[in-house]
């Protein structure tokens, strides 16, 4: 290799260098940027949730921040039909699934009693085995006598 090409190798590598130095830095600068929007937003979140509050109890009233109030006093209401009409749904589906059960004996498992009558099963195995294992060793006495 001749000089030319060794220098044009060294300022290749200086320039690559200094993009890469660069690029780096401004990345990390965007990253913090990123995280202190981040930061605003949640303050603005949590400062737009007292505001809301405050409007909700009568302590401030103006005029600037009513129609959005109204807004969410909407959204607010819309959600809670919503999350009623769940309730309604797995009220009824529940009333119409024990209905179908009525006038049977047949014991029903759902999720709340399915570990305890699992535990009951095997406490009923453990006692059949200490029970034959007893027994077992009734006869073994009365064999020795």
């Amino acid at each position: 290799m001749d000089i030319e090409n060794k220098e044009w190798f060294k300022n290749t590598f200086e320039k690559s260098k200094e993009g890469v130095v660069k690029f780096t830095r401004i990345s990390r600068l965007r990253i913090e940027i990123a995280s202190i929007k981040k930061k605003a937003d949640e303050r603005f979140e949590s400062l737009g949730k007292k505001t809301f509050q405050l409007m909700k109890d009568n302590e401030i009233e103006h005029d600037f921040l009513s129609d959005d109030y109204k807004s969410l006093e909407k959204l607010d209401s819309k959600l809670a039909e919503l999350e009623n009409q769940i309730e309604e749904l797995k009220k009824r589906e529940e009333e119409e699934f024990t209905s179908s059960f009525s006038g049977s004996s047949e014991f029903v498992k759902t999720d709340a009693n399915r570990d305890f009558a699992d535990e009951d099963t095997a406490k009923d195995t453990d006692v059949s085995k200490s029970q034959t294992e007893d027994d077992d060793d009734k006869k073994d006495k009365s064999d020795t006598k």
